[in-house]
């Protein structure tokens, strides 16, 4: 019995230390100098911008009306909702707005099959690349200036940095210190050791050609993971503009956190199975980026980790206290980790204040596994806005 647990602990802690050391690299990485861009666009090219929206009668307008305030020509971009079981009144106010809508018919629902949708509705345009916002999304009226100044042949797939709209409430001020830990880890800290930026789900651009190809292939909810393994797979690397934005509503309430972690984590399991299968040919072609990507995608959410860490430490307290000394050695490393991550604007008090609701939203969290199996491939919403 003791032989299968201190196997078990030190299982544990060799995935942990792998885990927290990947953290720490990159976590160095976002503070290195910043990787720029130099190309400079030599001419427009033509946007088709996307909003897929299923039931966000509450911001979808406002969103729309946002986008369409851009100092980019109007004739070189075009507005596409995929209005998904919206209202009456919504329609025709996004009607007034004279942008195109698309109402899809299909029962299982997905953002891959939406987007799909908007594809084929527009198989007779021409359009060099495709611009993908959620329906709660809003950004700057420079937005298609500065994302076409960066977009050419060499950058075929873009990533901007979502921050939060509004930060008003606890939760929805932890869940935006969150993104933004992974903006400077896995975007900016990626992007300035070499290495592809991870994609965010939204505030994502796409050469177009690429992207009619990849999204056909596409079967899960988990959009942006299969994306980036498609991505990964034909080398295209990912480009992060730390500097362009895209304003994102966070989540508020407890029972919308813990169904958004669904989603998040079950696609997450499911696109590090397949990446798993191929492991070996991974390391007969060398393909760097994707086995970075495969210890990435098993990371467990970082609050499971901080959440397992004191209580497995006190598990051993009483089984073999020689045997935490190890434990709080890698955790300390952790947590300087999410320090060095950590965006200074965040090293305020009211950080501080927020970490006390972390309990809550742990709880949220493991609530979140149960179910997890029909998360990947069950469409689970995330409501935005008050109605």
């Amino acid at each position: 019995m003791d032989l299968i647990f201190y196997s078990i602990d030190i299982i544990l802690f060799i995935l942990f230390t792998v885990w927290i050391l990947y953290l720490l690299v990159y976590a160095i990485g976002y503070r290195l100098p910043k990787r720029r861009i130099n190309h400079i666009a030599t001419s427009n090219k033509r946007y088709l911008v996307v909003f897929p929206a299923y039931k966000e009668d509450v911001v979808i307008v406002e969103s729309v009306n946002n986008f369409l305030q851009q100092t980019y020509p109007s004739y070189l971009y075009q507005v596409t909702v995929v209005a998904d079981s919206l209202r009456q009144d919504t329609l025709m106010a996004l009607k007034a707005q004279n942008i195109q809508i698309v109402i899809p018919t299909f029962v299982k629902r997905s953002k891959a099959l939406a987007l799909s949708l908007a594809i084929e509705s527009n198989k007779h345009s021409e359009f060099d690349a495709i611009v993908i916002l959620d329906a709660d999304n809003h950004v700057d009226s420079d937005f298609l200036n500065r994302i076409n100044s960066t977009f050419s042949i060499e950058n075929t797939a873009i990533q901007v940095r979502r921050v939060a709209k509004s930060q008003e409430s606890e939760i929805a001020y932890l869940d935006g210190l969150s993104e933004e830990l992974n903006n400077s880890i896995f975007r900016q800290g990626h992007n300035n050791l070499g290495l592809p930026a991870a994609l965010s789900g939204s505030g994502m651009v796409f050469e177009m050609n690429w992207f009619k190809n990849a999204i056909s292939q596409i079967d899960s909810v988990g959009e942006d993971k299969e994306l980036e393994l498609l991505l990964l797979k034909d080398k295209i690397n990912i480009y992060y503009l730390e500097d362009v934005y895209v304003y994102d509503e966070k989540i508020s309430a407890n029972k919308d956190f813990s169904n958004q972690r669904r989603r998040w984590i079950a696609s997450q399991l499911d696109v590090f199975i397949k990446i798993s299968k191929e492991f070996g040919n991974i390391l007969k072609s060398r393909n760097w980026f994707m086995l970075d990507k495969m210890i990435q995608w098993s990371i467990p959410p970082r609050i499971l980790m901080l959440g397992w860490g004191p209580l497995w430490i006190i598990l051993l307290f009483f089984i073999n206290p020689l045997l935490t000394l190890k434990w709080l050695t890698i955790y300390v490393v952790f947590f300087i980790a999410l320090l060095i991550a950590l965006p200074n604007q965040y090293y305020t008090k009211r950080t501080c204040q927020v970490l006390f609701k972390l309990p809550g939203l742990l709880i949220a969290m493991l609530r979140s596994l149960v179910g997890l199996k029909s998360g990947k491939t069950t469409f689970i919403h995330t409501p935005h806005g008050k109605s």
